[in-house]
């Protein structure tokens, strides 16, 4: 059976959007817990949520992340996420430019991000495979130029891509390629994990590649072991179905993920994905280290379920709900969120005494 670039970005974003792909383990933000503050200073209207990304003032600590495209359903999906982007001033990424590279047909798919949000921050996305493999410089040019991009995301995949049937898990000289695609990028490059998130290792392996922020892709949100599971049973591959389904739960939880990384890299723009569901899951992320985080599947699932205005809702939403946790935290700034008192509860708690790792705002760091 062949299996095409572009039939697979629509089995991925109908499956996303029809099944249950979210991993069983949660992203645990249920373990962190803010002190509620009922003595304040200020008024709700006096919060506000601006902050700056790669240079360029947004409205919000929250990135639509990278989806989809190559297809003309993404290029759709692609138009309206742009449009909503454009309307609250977000930073806005796409999925893996790859099949751009194998049709350049395909760009229109892409390029519509730049046409109907002209003003916002961008970030084309390639991944981590097609690093390994070799991509000459004007290839890099080519997807940055693309988007008129203000950054790059490398992905890293590498459960998926030994799960996929067309799948490529060949990242031999990875560093050494990924450091010389930074040398040779024409803007920041972002490293961005897909599901799996991030370990301290990992992160340390990074260290003196000069990457401008890491996305840390936590486990609790979109599982591609799950939806890799589900197209291997529509294929008929009962072997890599169930092989699938023993990791669907495989990685770094995203608040554990936040605090391995912050370890590492006490100053890189750090954006926090993976199971994001509310405004208050975007508090406890910034609480936790992140300077951003980033949402991907919820607002894709209000799009086709309601259109347009029901994923503007949803959005305008989540920004209150984010702001009435700043507020009742004692701020009005995401600075002062990020000092706000909090307590570790449960499997978090035991993942930080174990990986004696540091939480930000507490006396010495450390549990």
């Amino acid at each position: 059976m062949e299996f095409k670039t572009t039939s697979r970005k629509d089995s991925h974003i109908i499956l996303s959007v029809r099944e249950e792909v979210s991993a069983k383990e949660s992203a645990w933000f249920e373990y962190v817990r803010f002190v509620h503050q009922t003595v304040l200073d200020s008024s709700l209207k006096d919060v506000s949520l601006e902050t700056t990304f790669i240079g360029k003032r947004v409205n919000a600590p929250l990135v639509i992340s990278g989806m989809t495209g190559g297809t003309e359903l993404a290029r759709k999906i692609n138009a309206a996420l742009a449009r909503l982007a454009r309307k609250y001033n977000l930073p806005i990424g796409v999925g893996s430019q790859r099949a751009a590279l194998e049709d350049r047909t395909l760009e229109h798919t892409f390029s519509v991000v730049r046409e109907e949000a002209p003003e916002v921050p961008i970030i084309a996305n390639i991944g981590m495979s097609q690093l390994s493999m070799g991509l000459r410089r004007e290839d890099i040019l080519y997807l940055v130029d693309m988007l008129q991009a203000d950054a790059i995301a490398v992905h890293l995949n590498p459960l998926q891509e030994v799960l996929q049937p067309e799948g490529e898990p060949e990242f031999n000289s990875f560093l050494q390629k990924l450091n010389e695609f930074v040398r040779e990028s024409p803007v920041p490059v972002i490293v961005k994990q897909t599901g799996e998130g991030f370990s301290r290792e990992s992160a340390e392996k990074l260290q003196g590649i000069e990457i401008r922020g890491i996305d840390v892709g936590g486990l609790g949100g979109t599982s591609f072991a799950v939806i890799e599971g589900l197209r291997a049973r529509l294929a008929g591959l009962d072997d890599l179905e169930e092989i699938a389904n023993v990791f669907a739960n495989w990685g770094v939880p995203t608040a554990a993920s936040i605090l391995e990384v912050r370890e590492v890299f006490p100053s890189i723009m750090l954006i926090a994905t993976g199971g994001v569901r509310t405004g208050i899951d975007i508090a406890k992320a910034l609480r936790l280290g992140a300077d951003f985080t980033g949402i991907a599947r919820p607002v894709l699932k209000e799009l086709y379920s309601g259109g347009i205005e029901r994923a503007d809702r949803f959005l305008n939403t989540l920004l209150k709900e984010l702001k009435i946790a700043i507020f009742l935290t004692g701020g009005t700034t995401i600075a002062d969120l990020k000092t706000t008192p909090i307590i570790l509860e449960g499997k978090l708690l035991e993942w930080v005494r174990q990986r004696k790792l540091k939480v930000p705002g507490w006396d010495d760091g450390r549990v």
